[in-house]
């Protein structure tokens, strides 16, 4: 009978630890969370900094000193950032106010043991905080390829007049 050869478990490597930072909608949140387990399978250290909105339950992450999860300490979120209809750019724009400097100080409590960060594409407030505390940063875009298509093809439209989009009336 053949034995089945496990692979050992890595071990995290001292100083290689990864911050992320999601937004805080689940179609940002749980593609970050796998980011994290395909990190930490290479042996990477993971922390997920968070806002307290909407924030990842750790009890459903295997904890270790492999994988923290570490809430941002932002101020109270405007209406506009957490209404579910709220205009999504609005969300975006409020959300980004809200949370760039919590980000940076909690970014900043990690060094200097980050090696890099990993930011929710949509966080440019934060994007920019990492660079300017030095930290190597990655935008993850989470977004469908429909969502990227329309994307590129906003231009196009815009150009032609077709957007913005005018009434009989207008």
């Amino acid at each position: 009978m053949a034995t089945q050869e496990r692979e050992p478990e890595r071990q995290p490597h001292a100083g290689r630890r990864v911050a992320l930072f999601p937004l805080p909608f689940q179609g940002h949140l749980s593609p970050m969370l796998q980011l994290a387990d395909l990190l930490r399978a290479r042996g990477l250290a993971v922390t997920v900094l968070h806002t307290r909105s909407n924030a990842p339950d750790p009890a459903r992450h295997r904890h270790g000193p492999d994988l923290a999860f570490l809430p941002i300490h932002e101020a109270a979120l405007p209406e506009e950032a957490t209404s579910p209809g709220a205009d999504i750019v609005a969300q975006l724009l409020a959300l980004n106010a809200a949370c760039e400097a919590p980000f940076r100080d909690a970014l900043a409590a990690l060094l200097p043991g980050v090696a890099c960060a990993v930011v929710d594409g949509q966080w440019y407030a934060a994007l920019g905080a990492a660079a300017r505390l030095g930290v190597p940063t990655l935008a993850l875009r989470t977004d469908s390829a429909a969502t990227f298509r329309s994307m590129l093809a906003f231009p196009r439209l815009r150009d032609a007049g077709f957007i913005p989009i005018q009434g009989k009336n207008g």
